[in-house]
């Protein structure tokens, strides 16, 4: 890194030097020249005080006692303590034996009985010190029926009469015992022997342990150390956690500096704490953002007399307003610590005007410390970006570990023998190398697609006065997938905006998609007096999350309209309460589209479902495009929706006939071991999910994802909870069936024993976690399910280290689209978290019927004849077929058996891998571009994001082919009622979102380009494109195929196989406190080339490429990839929209590479 660019946003410190003393001869000689000096003071143990030689001599004595017992090199010391100078004595005398410090959160004692085991399983501890009798019953009582037992099991006691379990003893009584085996003061070890083992938090499914050596934690301590130029005199006011890596890099640093530790309490107390910065001289007080807002509702009024303290920041992410409120509590100086459990290379010692980004009011984190290196990263990749660019913040060198407890980690890697960690969190680096932290990547809200930073919000709202803390999470939204909503708490005295104007602030000085849902308050809302927080004093949004969940779930969300109100008002206020945007900002006259994006308006939708009990499409919006003209088609709608009745034109819906299908499914059935009496139902298959029914391989349009529990999940909890799950989902439990020519079914199973059997599998026990990922992959017998059987499989797996569970399923496309997918996992996450509220769904069969009955309807007809007439004489248009078609078929994954399209068998030379081994193409290429002004782009000519992209594939298209016109597949989420028409009782009231199956839908975009013809009339023609192909969503595929000639419906359905787009509008997200978390997606679609275009945060648009690696090599993939976000910028720029497409630029742009550096593990 000494010869990196200035440009990018990469830093390492001057000194790179790695200490070569062990962590005890650095200890030891900081005793030898300051013996006198106080190295502890523990103010609630009868304000016990050790100088440092009184520490190194009880370190000695104590490992003597320890060595005699058997505990040496390589020992596990495990303590579940609080912060007591016993504690400090541990910690000296491991080191000291060259054993293994394992500190862990007490409060693990107070979980599932498998989370501790969990924990000591990995371990194996020598020794475990705990703080009391009742710690000790409790592990006595969870470890009586286990093999492993420590050599020392201790409660940390000052007397002999403390009562413990059976094989545990007192550190008085250890203490008091003779020994002859006295270590020498000086027996080092290697500085790269492990010396200390912190723990994650453990809100994530699996905690993760993480080892340090002398090195990496030695640079830390000394890191902290000349930052702050600690020397003798200088005290911590240490009320952290033992067991967080803020607190013993910190104390290390004033202990290797002569300086004093101060414990003011067992555990943070703020009375306590006010105490020391009261009492003591030159006090450094390290705290995390919430520790601030405690100490300040207990300080009292500043005196002048007081002693000056600093305040060291970390933790958590810091704005101003928690700077603000440090210097209100009196601190001379504030500064910030930034790392994680890995490792601690950042400190920033003074915040000054020039640790703040002015624009954004984001605080730095500073820059890198001794030894310490950083980088900033596109989310996914290892590669530098650009200064001022938000990525992934990646750190390295001499204070990163080198990789977690147990196995690797893809987060871990090693570049030139330099650790590095990518952290998960976001940020960016200025100009001048400061560091900025935005907040984790798992914290951000997917709203429709677009991350929004909750730390950006807060910051926003913290600078309102009278606001005395806030905090935003995303809650679960039916149509956005994630809606931010913020808590705030009030001062007492303060007097703040109405939360319309709190809302509309934000999305002025943020956008529209950053104004919170709802702002609530902490105590008169939802009843609480303080927030959640860790031991260390974090916020938990996990559990804010679920108070908020829960909160909106007893609380009726929209108070119901009535049509004597004015309506168009009403609209308006909604309107105001899904964009940000202050009801009188809104033109009721202009294009809803101007001031709503394509996710807002299906919002909009589904509010008018739910206050109204009506349907409002889309294809309305379309028509009634401005406020003013919507309200008075609801008006007409009221009037009349209930002397409407069912057009008398459409047949009634198409129904199999019970008789032959009973007829037909028997061979099927017999084959399986059922009998027509094991069928629940029978349910169509729509047309365009129909595609998927007949592949050219086994596992064709199969997806597989696997799995992995948290610690407290047993086989037996994932058991049932499927069981339960196929239950309510009665699509998992078919199987397909084909009735004729022109019908295929779904027989939906009855939850039998027999049948579960089939759905629901014992894999037995693998070795780790990657097993989980490779179990049986790409096994001809089991890694695929093909219609033959049921269409769902999930095969249960006991990994064998960590203990915990693993889950394989395979899932056929005939089953889901990914909407209702993302809704099933949310559903089985709820089902193992034992939820009591689950998410409602609709019977698919409800859906099915209104599609079977509105395949004759007039408007169906109309829909058919628009896409017939855009498809007709394709066949001749083939120069503007691509990707051209060098190998048979159009496959995504592993090739084996596969065959042609007349059914003979395929050999592998006719389709071989252009990249071999290293194809990634069944993976994808993710690659981003920043488009600064996109919003403006809408605001004034109402072009949204998804017409943006379209366009951009139309033109890549014609630049590839050289054709006059751009012909490509669309893949439209389909997500309205096929009739789209109120008076249908069986529509009123049911939200379509809720609908539990596939609405998919595809169809055909075929687009003349001019090169004479502007930016602004190729977006608005395509716009306009668009808005006909959502009002003619619902024409049956069959039909169109029966309309259109031979060769036209055959070069139609290939071409949406070959080539298609799917604008990403919702996307999986996972929660710190899911029970269960993905760790590999792999889906084998038959398509060519599958574009997945979507807004990312910061108005960068991402863009990932699948693809057939048969067909194309990854480097084309990457450049076309180039030329279509180049595209996508020039066509997002409000100053190129009068402007020829002709000079479109497809090169020149920074397009961020989002996914990981060197070749990736082949998956087919």
């Amino acid at each position: 890194m000494a010869n990196h660019s200035p440009s990018l946003a990469e830093a390492c410190h001057k000194n790179q030097k790695a200490p070569t003393a062990h962590l005890i001869t650095l200890l030891d000689q900081v005793a030898d020249r300051f013996p006198d000096h106080d190295a502890i003071i523990s103010l609630h143990q009868t304000s016990l005080r050790w100088t440092f030689a009184q520490l190194q001599e009880k370190s000695v004595q104590l490992a003597a006692r320890l060595s005699s017992r058997g505990v040496g090199r390589g020992s596990r010391i495990v303590t579940l303590m609080y912060n007591q100078a016993q504690w400090a004595q541990l910690f000296w005398a491991s080191a000291r034996l060259g054993c293994q410090f394992v500190p862990l959160d007490p409060r693990v004692l107070d979980r599932d009985a498998r989370d501790v085991l969990f924990l000591l399983d990995q371990l194996q501890p020598g020794a475990i010190f705990v703080s009391s009798a009742a710690m000790a019953n409790r592990i006595h009582h969870i470890t009586i029926d286990q093999d492993h037992r420590p050599l020392v099991q201790c409660v940390v006691a000052d007397n002999e009469e403390t009562p413990v379990p059976a094989g545990w003893t007192t550190v008085f009584n250890i203490m008091s015992e003779p020994s002859n085996d006295k270590p020498s003061l000086h027996r080092p070890g290697n500085p790269d022997d492990t010396i200390l083992i912190l723990f994650t938090s453990g809100t994530t499914a699996l905690p993760k342990g993480c080892p340090h050596t002398t090195i990496s934690i030695s640079a830390q301590a000394l890191g902290f150390m000349y930052g702050l130029e600690l020397g003798p005199g200088a005290n911590l006011c240490q009320h952290l956690p033992n067991f967080h890596i803020f607190n013993i890099a910190f104390t290390l640093a004033f202990w290797l500096a002569g300086a004093t530790v101060i414990f003011p309490s067992l555990s943070f107390d703020p009375q306590s704490t006010l105490q020391v910065l009261g009492s003591y001289q030159r006090v450094t007080a390290p705290c995390v953002p919430a520790m601030i807002h405690a100490l300040l509702g207990c300080a009292p009024p500043q005196q002048s007399s007081r002693p000056s303290f600093e305040v060291l920041l970390g933790g958590a992410p810091v704005t101003l307003d928690v700077v603000k409120r440090c210097r209100d509590l009196g601190a001379t100086r504030v500064m910030i610590g930034y790392g994680m459990t890995e490792g601690i290379p950042f400190v920033n010692t003074s915040l000054e005007e020039t640790s703040v980004d002015l624009t954004t009011r984001d605080v730095s984190v500073g820059k890198v410390f001794y030894g310490g290196r950083v980088r900033i990263c596109a989310e996914g990749s290892r590669i530098p970006i650009h200064k001022e660019e938000i990525g992934e913040v990646h750190l390295g060198g001499l204070p990163v570990f080198g990789g977690y407890l147990g196995g690797s980690n893809d987060s871990c890697y090693c570049e030139n023998g330099v650790n590095w960690i990518a952290t998960g969190d976001q940020g960016y680096m200025d100009r001048e190398g400061y560091v900025y932290i935005l907040g984790r990547y798992k914290d951000l809200i997917i709203c429709g697609g677009e991350n929004i930073s909750p730390l950006k919000i807060e910051q926003c709202l913290s600078e309102v006065d009278g606001i005395r803390d806030v905090y935003v999470v995303g809650t679960p939204d039916a149509v956005a997938g994630e809606v931010p909503v913020a808590v705030m708490r009030k001062d007492p005295s303060g007097q703040i905006p109405t939360k319309t104007a709190l809302q509309t602030m934000v999305s002025n000085k943020l956008g529209q998609s950053f104004a919170p849902a709802r702002i609530l308050d902490l105590q008169d809302d939802l009843g609480k007096d303080h927030y959640p927080t860790t031991t260390s004093g974090k916020i938990q949004k996990t559990v804010l999350r679920e108070w908020v969940t829960e909160h909106l779930k007893q609380i009726t969300v929209h108070n119901p309209v009535s049509f004597d109100d004015d309506l168009t008002a009403e609209l308006t206020t909604l309107w105001s309460g899904l964009t940000g945007l202050a009801p009188g900002d809104i033109d009721r006259d202009v294009a809803i589209r101007s001031f709503a994006d394509s996710m807002m308006q299906i919002q909009f939708c589904h509010l008018i479902s739910q206050k109204l009990q009506m349907v409002i499409t889309q294809i309305d919006l379309i028509k009634c495009n401005t406020i003013r003209k919507l309200a008075k088609l609801l008006h007409e709608r009221m009037h009349v929706r209930d002397s409407l009745c069912r057009d008398t034109d459409c047949a009634p819906p198409a129904q199999p006939d019970m008789e032959r299908a009973k007829q037909v499914a028997l061979s099927k059935l017999n084959g399986l071991g059922f009998r027509w009496d094991d069928v629940e139902e029978v349910v169509p298959i729509a047309d365009c999910v129909k595609q998927t029914h007949y592949g050219h391989r086994p596992n064709s349009w199969n997806t597989r994802m696997s799995w992995i529990a948290s610690p407290s999940i047993s086989v037996t909890d994932v058991k049932a909870a499927l069981h339960t799950w196929l239950q309510r989902h009665p699509l998992l439990r078919s199987t397909p069936l084909a009735y004729d020519e022109k019908l295929d079914l779904y027989l939906v199973m009855r939850p039998s024993e027999d049948w579960m059997k089939l759905q629901v599998v014992d894999g037995g026990m693998v070795k780790d976690i990657n097993s989980v990922e490779t179990y049986k992959l790409n096994d001809a017998d089991y890694d695929h399910i093909d219609g033959k059987g049921p269409l769902f499989r999930a095969t249960i797996l006991s990994v064998e280290k960590p203990s915990v569970v693993g889950l394989v399923m395979h899932l056929h496309h005939l089953v889901f689209d990914a909407h209702i997918l993302f809704r099933w996992f949310e559903d089985l996450k709820d089902l193992l978290n034992r939820k009591d509220q689950l998410l409602n769904f609709h019977p698919y069969r409800d859906y099915i019927a209104d599609y079977q009955g509105n395949r004759t309807a007039p408007a169906a007809a109309r829909a058919i004849d628009f896409h017939v007439n855009k498809i007709r004489g394709v066949s001749s248009a083939t120069d503007a077929f691509w990707p051209r078609q060098i190998a048979p078929c159009w496959l995504k994954g592993d090739n084996q058996g596969w065959v042609h399209s007349d059914n003979t068998p395929g050999h592998p030379s006719e389709r071989p891998l252009l990249d071999g081994d290293k194809s990634i193409g069944t993976r994808g290429i993710t690659r981003a571009v920043h488009v600064p002004n996109i919003s403006e782009l809408q605001r004034r000519f109402a072009i949204t994001p998804p017409i943006i992209a379209r366009c951009a594939c139309a033109l890549i298209n014609v630049r590839m082919t050289g054709a006059k016109e751009a012909i490509f597949g669309l893949v439209e989420s389909g997500r309205t009622w096929p009739s789209a028409d109120d008076s249908r009782p069986e529509n009123r009231g049911i939200d379509i979102l809720e609908v539990d199956g596939p609405t998919i839908v595809q169809c055909l975009s075929r687009t003349t380009i001019a090169p004479d013809e502007t930016a602004i009339q190729l977006l608005t023609r395509m716009s306009k494109d668009q808005d006909d192909i959502v009002s003619n969503t619902y024409a049956p595929m069959d039909e169109i195929c029966r309309k259109l000639d031979e060769t036209d419906a055959k070069s139609f359905l290939d071409i949406l196989f070959r080539q298609s787009l799917n604008w990403r509008m919702e996307g999986y997200k996972e929660h710190a406190s899911d029970p269960i978390k993905l760790i590999e997606n792999i889906s084998r679609s038959d398509f060519g080339l599958f574009w997945l275009p979507g807004m990312m945060e910061g108005d960068r648009m991402r863009l990932t490429v699948k693809y057939d690696d048969a067909q194309l090599r990854a480097a084309d993939v990457y450049n076309i990839m180039t030329e279509f976000l180049c595209a996508v910028a020039w066509l997002g720029d409000p100053g190129n929209v009068d402007k020829p497409v002709s000079q479109c630029e497809f090169q020149g742009r920074d397009i961020v590479d989002l996914d990981h550096e060197g070749p990736a593990r082949y998956r087919r």
